[in-house]
């Protein structure tokens, strides 16, 4: 059963572009399984996003800023936000009407019909592609930055710039920092962790 405190809250009038994954396979841990029609957040959620939902939860216990939000080179609007946890991912998305999608559907994402490499073919990740190789004192990209790296069914940033919670508690995709970015890599991290390298984008 819901939460009541999820009754409560309107739902946002504004969020990520839903962007649709049809019915099919995706090679995950050298198997394939098959994967249900879903909808994906288009990017990463950003902090401009993440800030409406903070408004709306402020009087409830628990939902914090993550610390990164207006910290320079992380805190513009149009950034993915960073430093939330796997259970505020989960409250956003409940309270977005979405989910965190599962490991097979954003390897469904990436794979494509062609099973491709990588979300935007088979090319090695480069700079016009994807967010990675900034070093520890990089930083996340904008929003909508790479649209040479979109994944065959049109999402950005599924490769490089933050790594993105699944419901399970894992992350998956790489992060800005990366020196490499391989898409069969998945970071196991505790579920209360805060991370500069870590966001997330909802599945419905």
């Amino acid at each position: 059963m819901r939460a009541l405190w999820d009754w409560l809250v309107p739902p946002p009038r504004r969020g990520a572009e839903l962007l649709p994954v049809p019915r099919g396979r995706a090679v995950l841990g050298g198997r394939r399984v098959r994967v249900a029609a879903f909808l994906l957040d288009a990017h990463p959620v950003t902090n401009q996003e993440y800030l409406e939902f903070l408004t709306a939860a402020s009087r409830r216990r628990g939902v914090e800023r993550p610390p990164w939000m207006f910290r320079p080179g992380f805190g513009e609007p149009d950034m993915p936000v960073v430093g939330v946890t796997h259970a505020d991912a989960s409250a956003y998305a409940r309270w977005a009407g979405k989910r965190l999608p599962t490991l097979a559907e954003w390897a469904r994402a990436v794979q494509g019909d062609d099973e491709r490499r990588f979300p935007w073919g088979n090319a090695e990740p480069d700079a016009a592609r994807a967010c990675f190789g900034r070093g520890a004192r990089g930083n996340p990209g904008r929003r909508g930055e790479r649209d040479a790296g979109r994944g065959p069914y049109g999402h950005h940033d599924l490769l490089g710039n933050v790594w993105e919670w699944c419901d399970d508690g894992r992350c998956v995709g790489g992060f800005w920092g990366a020196a490499a970015l391989r898409p069969s890599e998945v970071l196991t991290q505790a579920a209360d962790a805060r991370s500069g390298g870590v966001g997330f984008r909802c599945a419905r």
